[in-house]
């Protein structure tokens, strides 16, 4: 249950204090800071009482430094306080009342009540927010496009620029969508960057970028007037960008940009291989190769489900010997080509030798018998 704070302006909620009740229900809490009262609604339908924990920074009573007795009233007729019993700490007050029964409001009267209560925490509606991102992931975006994912539950303004868009500032408020151009040239390397900020204290804030049905970039914030940044290289039309991208396989086996077994491949290429220039040069020619085939067989993936499972088992491998590679400390290109080479020759084994050697056990077994 959530109490909530009276002013003349607004209402502000608070967490309801600490209480047990016999024979009957609390229905509600108001803190009233004109009369410096706790409020309390119920319903007794019996003899009873109720043993209620009041926090001091919520409501007190002092005279100076030195505690008082607070006022009780119970439909509006006064409680005596030697006959209430009464817990006192440093940090809160306990009360019993006897109660009878049809008893419809308790008011506490304290000599001070406080409205700096604890807000609630912003809370992210994170699962709708994904359903969100994961339908836009599914729709078209024309080529040499991409677009800019805007979800908030408060004001925010900032900019966008990419090498094929001009600057655009850009103000708002809780969601919206920005689609702007981000295509590399032959002279250049496509890039766009955004910088977006709550220009409130309260609520929550989350861009994310996505191009060719992937995600590029994403950053969240629920600072008070909090920023996000976040830059990135454009992906070709033809897909052969090196940043950016994700795996299109394992995307349509996994079933979403999202899943983390795609969120792993992005990380150890962003993170580990494109950290060094071989690495880059490595996926800028790996992916010339890779966009070839790839986009055929994710189609055949969402077509037909036996053939999604059976890429699924096939990528767990890959997927185990990458590991290795968030254990690594590569610090230098000779490093990079070290440990690369050995994850090349250890799916190699899995993928080939290993059944290779196998099937000829089989064969051998077979013709003995």
């Amino acid at each position: 249950m959530i109490g909530t704070f009276i002013s003349p302006t607004f209402a502000q909620q608070f967490k309801e204090p600490n209480y047990k009740i016999r024979g009957g229900e609390i229905l509600g809490f108001e803190l009233d800071p004109d009369t410096k009262s706790l409020i309390i609604s119920l319903d007794q339908r019996a003899r009873g009482e109720l043993t209620i924990t009041l926090p001091r920074n919520l409501i007190d009573a002092k005279i100076g430094s030195e505690d008082t007795d607070f006022i009780i009233l119970v439909d509006g007729i006064s409680k005596i306080m030697v006959l209430i019993d009464e817990i006192i700490t440093f940090s809160d007050r306990t009360v019993t009342i006897p109660l009878r029964g049809y008893n419809t409001e308790i008011t506490i009267i304290g000599t001070q009540v406080f409205s700096q209560v604890t807000p609630a925490p912003t809370v992210i509606p994170q699962q709708q927010i994904e359903k969100k991102i994961e339908a836009e992931l599914r729709s078209e975006i024309p080529k040499g496009e991409a677009k800019l994912l805007i979800f908030s539950d408060t004001k925010w303004s900032g900019a966008l620029e990419s090498t094929s868009s001009d600057y655009i500032e850009i103000v708002g408020q809780n969601d919206r969508s920005v689609v702007f151009g981000c295509e590399p040239s032959l002279l250049r390397e496509g890039f766009f960057g955004a910088k977006i900020q709550k220009i409130t204290k309260d609520g929550y804030l989350k861009i994310v970028a996505i191009q060719n049905q992937k995600i590029m970039a994403q950053g969240s914030t629920e600072a008070q007037f909090g920023e996000i940044i976040i830059q990135e290289n454009c992906v070709s039309s033809f897909g052969t960008g090196t940043g950016g991208g994700g795996c299109l396989i394992a995307t349509a086996a996994f079933g979403s940009e999202l899943a983390p077994q795609v969120q792993f491949l992005r990380e150890i290429r962003d993170n580990t291989v494109l950290q060094t220039e071989s690495g880059t040069n490595f996926m800028a020619g790996f992916n010339q190769f890779y966009y070839s085939f790839s986009p055929a067989i994710a189609d055949y993936e969402r077509e037909n489900p036996a053939f999604k499972e059976a890429v699924k088992l096939t990528l767990t491998p890959l997927l185990s010997s990458l590991t290795l590679l968030q254990y690594a400390d590569i610090d230098s290109e000779s490093e990079m080509l070290g440990y690369g080479i050995g994850v090349i020759l250890l799916n190699i084994g899995m993928y080939f030798v290993a059944p290779a050697v196998l099937l000829s056990v089989c064969i051998r077994k077979i013709s003995k018998n």
